[in-house]
């Protein structure tokens, strides 16, 4: 049995955009206006004809971008405020952004056992991977695949409850892809991993995955269409 990372309670029961407004400088509003209770355990794709909007949005549902007005509500406390609040941010939720690395001299190996793994489950995972051979070996001297993947098992690792992800497929081989899905699975049958955001432009990936749509336009949020609460990963 191994050590969980940070994924304590309380639990998020609710999430919910208040009057939202956010324009990054140089683009089109991202969101203007929006009120919006988002889905919670699901898998939700966000599509958008603007790239960066979908990263945008998931660095402001992340606390990492205030939006300009407006307010965005866990469990009816709104996430900016000032006061302290129980519901904390970079402890219920991971978040994997690309551009966001560890350090270059940190061995594969400390990236995971940072993250609260014990040292058997960390190897179990590597050998999952087929990374025993580059456990001891820098992040940067990975290839980007590998980086990219180490950095999505750490995430993952911590079993937070809520998990933010810009395209994880892109760059991955279809085994890598396979076996993350296979991460976080194992996470979601111990109670894990409930709300799952992502983002993806890999023009494949998907069809790994049940998600549900969310299109992010023009300011707005809307759905394509509704699916089942519970989470279901196809292989």
């Amino acid at each position: 049995m191994y050590q969980m990372g940070n994924f304590k309670s309380p639990q998020i029961d609710a999430v919910h955009l208040q009057n939202v407004s956010f324009v990054a400088e140089g683009f089109d509003p991202v969101l203007s206006h929006v009120d919006f209770d988002l889905p919670l355990d699901q898998n939700v794709l966000i599509q958008s004809s603007n790239p960066n909007h979908g990263l945008h949005f998931l660095q402001i549902l992340s606390g990492q971008h205030k939006p300009q007005s407006g307010c965005i509500k866990w469990n009816e406390k709104d996430l900016f405020a000032d006061e302290s609040s129980e519901v904390t941010p970079h402890v219920l939720v991971g978040c994997y952004f690309d551009h966001v690395r560890p350090h270059p001299e940190k061995t594969v190996l400390n990236i995971l056992l940072e993250t609260g793994l014990q040292l058997d489950r960390a190897h179990d995972i590597l050998e999952q991977f087929e990374f025993l051979s580059i456990k001891n070996k820098k992040f940067g001297q990975l290839t980007y695949e590998h980086q990219k993947t180490i950095q999505l098992i750490a995430v993952i690792s911590r079993e937070p409850q809520m998990l933010l992800l810009e395209d994880p497929a892109m760059g991955l081989s279809e085994f890598l892809f396979l076996e993350v899905l296979d991460l976080i699975q194992y996470g979601q049958r111990r109670g894990s991993l409930r709300h799952i955001y992502l983002t993806n432009h890999h023009p494949t990936a998907m069809r790994h995955m049940d998600v549900a749509v969310m299109h992010l336009e023009d300011g707005l949020l809307y759905f394509e269409e509704k699916m089942d609460q519970n989470k279901i990963f196809n292989f």
